[in-house]
């Protein structure tokens, strides 16, 4: 990786599920052990990849639908309860840093940027997967679903995490068109990580940078600060 030497005042934020760690197939557990207490048969963990990335419900919306199901929202609030609960006893079975994750969180601290993760899992999953996974003493700073009025595609939890590390300027790092609308909108530049959760049409990965591994992030990020 290279040296670079950064001003103080860029944060690099980065998302959770689908950019920082792998967190599918502990996520596609909890969705199938959802599916069999409701009389469904489990979905190979391939055709739920994709499906990550957009919260519980939309995540069981899409495996009832593939088995031509919907429910009612009282029930969909019955079985969010019923997979996190299950989730959050199975964190990191299987979820685990991306490769070059935690090489370039080194660099990257060590150069002098200020990192943050901007998430929209709720804290109480998104801050034991961090701890468990020993990335929490990364970041400055940790802004979840639940922690602001406003949530990612929103703007504010971006502007929040450069507040918070006394910064003028940011960086978004993720995977989805969530990511990139919120960058988009607090004015940043946005990385995507190829390798991620989400799709994008041609015409809207073009107002990003793509990488395929994170040991591509500290040139990329020196390239963009250096203008």
């Amino acid at each position: 990786m290279p040296d670079i030497t950064p001003p103080r005042n860029t944060v690099l934020i980065f998302d959770l599920d689908g950019t920082l760690v792998d967190s599918a197939p502990d996520l596609a557990e909890a969705m199938n052990h959802v599916l069999q207490l409701e009389g469904f048969t489990p979905l190979p963990p391939e055709e739920v990849r994709h499906l990550v990335g957009h919260g519980a419900r939309a995540l069981l919306e899409a495996g009832l639908a593939a088995h031509g199901s919907s429910v009612t929202d009282e029930k969909m609030d019955a079985l969010i309860a019923l997979f996190i609960e299950h989730y959050k006893a199975h964190l990191t079975d299987k979820s685990r840093p991306f490769p070059g994750v935690t090489e370039a969180l080194s660099v990257l601290r060590d150069e002098g940027f200020p990192l943050a993760v901007c998430t929209n899992k709720r804290e109480e999953l998104a801050l034991p997967l961090l701890r468990d996974l020993a990335l929490s003493s990364y970041f400055e700073c940790i802004i979840c679903r639940d922690s602001l009025p406003k949530y990612k595609p929103d703007p504010l939890p971006l502007q929040t995490c450069a507040e918070r590390t006394g910064t003028t300027s940011g960086i978004m790092v993720g995977d989805t068109m969530t990511d990139l609308s919120a960058a988009l909108a607090a004015d940043m530049a946005c990385l995507i990580a190829s390798f991620g959760y989400g799709r994008f049409e041609s015409e809207e990965i073009k107002k990003a940078r793509q990488f395929d591994h994170f040991d591509e992030i500290p040139g990329i990020i020196l390239e963009i600060v250096s203008g």
